[in-house]
């Protein structure tokens, strides 16, 4: 998978950590999504794709009953939004700035800068009409988690979970970027963890995955 994902996901951890409570008073969050969502439009969500996931490490496609915990559709912000949100971050270290050192909570910080209740309900909506199950949203609402098989999202995203062989190690993982309609790619950044690893034993993951996680999902 690309850089810029994992950057996003950054921003969305640490984010919520210094923003001011001045900002709780701005306008609610305006929604992303504003056509009609139609399965047969389709939109390539690049950069979703982990780089070892080569033919030259492909050993067979995944079994459609394959069980997918835990992944993540991380959503997008406002242009309004981000840019008050930088300016935030920037403020909130300066001491001659009024909002030095004043914090929000995560989930007032979700409020003010994460995705609207519209999208939101739209996104988790076409989430479950393809049969999976939502887990939860981050309190910062950029991240949804949820979990399904590989056959869901196969039919939802239009990729294949393959599994790769690589340094002796296996792993699951998309043989390509996923599409989805194009009415949601406006609040859609990506799906970070359809990448994950595995060893025989279910339920088990890998110490790369953890760490995955540890690094950029701790605090949501």
């Amino acid at each position: 998978m690309g850089t810029r994902l994992p950057r996003l996901l950054c921003l969305a951890v640490v984010s919520f950590l210094g923003v001011s409570a001045s900002f709780a008073q701005q306008a609610a969050p305006q929604p992303l999504i504003t056509q009609p969502i139609i399965e047969s439009q389709l939109v390539t969500l690049k950069g979703n794709t982990h780089p070892l996931a080569q033919a030259k490490f492909d050993i067979g496609t995944a079994p459609p009953n394959l069980l997918m915990q835990r992944m993540l559709l991380v959503l997008k912000r406002d242009p309004q939004q981000d840019f008050a949100l930088h300016k935030l971050l920037d403020d909130q270290q300066d001491k001659a700035s009024s909002n030095y050192h004043k914090w929000l909570t995560p989930d007032e910080f979700g409020t003010q800068f994460g995705p609207s209740d519209q999208d939101l309900q739209l996104v988790t909506g076409w989430l479950q009409t393809h049969g999976f199950q939502l887990n939860r949203i981050s309190h910062g609402r950029t991240v949804v988690e949820f979990s399904g098989m590989e056959a869901q999202v196969e039919q939802a995203f239009h990729t294949q979970i393959h599994q790769y062989s690589v340094n002796g190690q296996l792993h699951w993982a998309n043989a390509s970027d996923p599409r989805v309609p194009a009415a949601l790619t406006p609040a859609v950044a990506g799906v970070w963890s359809f990448v994950f690893s595995r060893n025989y034993r279910a339920g088990r993951e890998d110490c790369c995955c953890r760490e995955i996680r540890h690094q950029y999902l701790r605090p949501l």
